[in-house]
């Protein structure tokens, strides 16, 4: 079985074999690592498989095939970043821990549980999904909207206690990395990128709840 390596594919594309919004076609019996396959998604070369048909290039652009498999979706090779958010969730969690809010550390365990999930490439509809116990997407778009967060300007008063502070903190932090993955997504045509966002999106709602 032959892999194909993201330094492989950098040098195809340098010796002209590869040019960006082309199509790269792979055998049955050949394989791509997530960094090479994300490399092709960055400079938009469509991934064929030799026993598939090939898509028209020129008036038939504007039509996208829906993407059904994670392995081909360019939000893939972009999960580990979400592991950045680990230290934020432990550190809530001790940090509940020894203010004696119980019931809101069990919240933030639940939290990092559903970002330990997707992480490890279970990407689900809702949010609630993972845990019965965690509000909808629709229910947390709803107290996104009440409490103004998309005006990116939400505030916390410097002397709140320090478990509020830290939760705050998992709060931007999270905001700031779903929005990269926004700016590095073209979630439109891409199911799971959209669902990656939205999962995030839920989670700063729930951050902000916790921390409130």
């Amino acid at each position: 079985m032959s892999v194909f390596t993201e330094a492989k594919i950098r040098k195809l594309r340098r010796e002209g074999a590869l040019a960006d919004k082309g199509i790269f076609e792979l055998e049955n019996n050949e394989k791509l690592t997530p960094a090479a396959r994300g490399f092709l998604k960055d400079h938009h070369i469509q991934i064929v498989y030799s026993n598939q048909p090939k898509k028209a290039t020129s008036a038939d652009d504007g039509i996208r095939m829906p993407i059904t498999r994670l392995e081909d979706s360019a939000v893939y090779p972009r999960l580990f970043k979400l592991t950045k958010l680990y230290t934020y969730f432990l550190k809530n969690q001790r940090e509940l821990h020894l203010a004696f809010q119980d019931e809101k550390c069990e919240q933030m365990g639940l939290l990092l549980s559903v970002l330990e999930n997707m992480v490890g490439q279970r990407i689900l509809d809702d949010i609630s999904d993972y845990q019965a116990d965690l509000a909808s997407h629709a229910d947390l778009q709803a107290v996104r909207v009440s409490k103004q967060l998309d005006q990116e300007a939400v505030m916390m008063n410097y002397d709140a206690p320090l478990w509020q502070l830290t939760c705050y903190e998992s709060y931007i932090e999270t905001s700031l990395l779903r929005k990269e993955l926004e700016q590095e997504l073209a979630a439109d045509r891409d199911v799971f990128a959209s669902k990656v966002t939205q999962l995030l999106k839920s989670i700063e709602v729930l951050l902000w709840l916790i921390a409130s």
